[in-house]
């Protein structure tokens, strides 16, 4: 009884923290402060959306940009033979724009792991040690501190390191386009940590205790629910695979995209589905054999009692073998045509996106008439 009461407070308290938006990500600070001084400017009274939010500030940073340019941005690295790569400028828009949109897209996502777990999964769940463990990522989730420090330190390593490599390709890089690659960089890390938080979920939630349908628990409403969650979740991924895609495609040279790119961004994918479909079948399999498990006790109950050998005790014994029986036999997972369907559609966004950053060179290798 204490642990049943025990598991409803601690269930119904999460719900009210869920319900409130106590938790928030340094994406929702970021953007909710930026929204909230756009209102005080424009006198605005609805909310500003994050894309609004994110926009904007899209559009500072460009500004900024655009006022070095004016004052005439000094070259930071410049070799004699130093060639401007075609069409920079377009691709800095883009990488940097692209990076901020997967970050907001990641964080609305995460918002809707938040919801569809405050409406459909946590009254389904049996156990405190899973409250805990659920309560614990979204504390780890919306460490601001940890995502800042990630964000930043991190972002600016790799915006360091692509300067890097552009300076090794004798590229010019102007002061603006040294910044850009570093915001742009933080952005990408940014989105990186809400990412890696969702693997872990995706890894966590297959030892979750949840209350399922006893008779066929694959086809419960609740599995439903969190294998459309992680599987669509594949799409955001496969979102991002095709942006960096695209940019080493343009970029780069064809043959380091094919050998490289895909397969770097292809096997996460393909791990990732992977640890879903594992995780959803761990859920299955745990309340299957909780069910079978009191089958076999109550078959043996009727065994061992002096009614053994009547004909309504082995008729029960009869109904419950074969139940036993059907509940054994029921799927183990949500796997089907449709979720085949899905994977192949997140390994298409990657591939698309090369051949577009390779169209030129594909063009090329068609025979040409003469």
């Amino acid at each position: 009884m204490t642990t049943d009461t025990t598991l409803i407070e601690k269930r119904e308290e999460l719900k009210r923290r869920l319900a409130v938006g106590e938790y928030k990500t340094l994406v929702d600070v970021l953007l909710d402060g930026l929204g909230r001084i756009i209102q005080k400017i424009t006198r605005y009274q609805r909310p500003i959306s994050h894309w609004v939010s994110s926009s904007i500030l899209f559009l500072i940073i460009l500004l900024i940009h655009a006022t070095l340019v004016r004052l005439g941005e000094p070259i930071l690295f410049s070799r004699p033979t130093a060639t401007p790569f075609p069409g920079l400028f377009l691709l800095r828009i883009l990488l940097g724009y692209s990076n901020i949109a997967i970050m907001v897209a990641a964080n609305i996502y995460l918002h809707r792991v938040f919801a569809t777990f405050h409406e459909d999964v946590l009254d389904n769940i049996e156990s405190v040690v899973t409250i805990d463990d659920f309560e614990h990522w979204l504390t780890s989730v919306c460490n601001r501190k940890s995502h800042f420090i990630m964000s930043v330190f991190g972002g600016a390593l790799l915006g360091a390191y692509l300067i890097f490599i552009m300076d090794a390709a004798r590229i010019i890089i102007p002061l603006g386009t040294a910044i850009d690659t570093l915001l742009s960089s933080i952005f990408s890390l940014a989105f990186i940590y809400l990412l890696i938080y969702m693997v872990v979920l995706s890894a966590r939630i297959g030892s979750y205790h949840l209350k399922l349908y006893i008779a066929n628990p694959g086809s419960s409403e609740v599995v439903s629910k969190i294998a459309g969650l992680l599987s669509d979740f594949l799409y955001l991924v496969a979102m991002y695979a095709a942006f960096i895609t695209l940019f080493v495609a343009l970029a780069g040279s064809f043959i380091q995209g094919s050998v490289v790119v895909l397969p770097l961004f292809w096997l996460p994918i393909l791990a990732m589905f992977v640890l879903n479909q594992r995780s959803i079948s761990s859920i299955i399999k745990r309340a299957k054999w909780k069910t079978l498990n009191e089958i076999q006790v109550r078959v043996e109950q009727l065994h061992t009692s002096k009614k053994l050998g009547e004909k309504e005790t082995m008729e029960t014994i009869n109904r419950l073998i074969d139940y036993y029986d059907r509940i054994k036999d029921a799927r183990n997972s949500t796997f089907d045509r449709d979720m085949i369907l899905n994977l192949i559609n997140s390994l298409l966004f990657p591939l698309l996106a090369f051949l577009i950053g390779n169209l030129d060179k594909l063009m090329a290798l068609l025979p040409q008439s003469p």
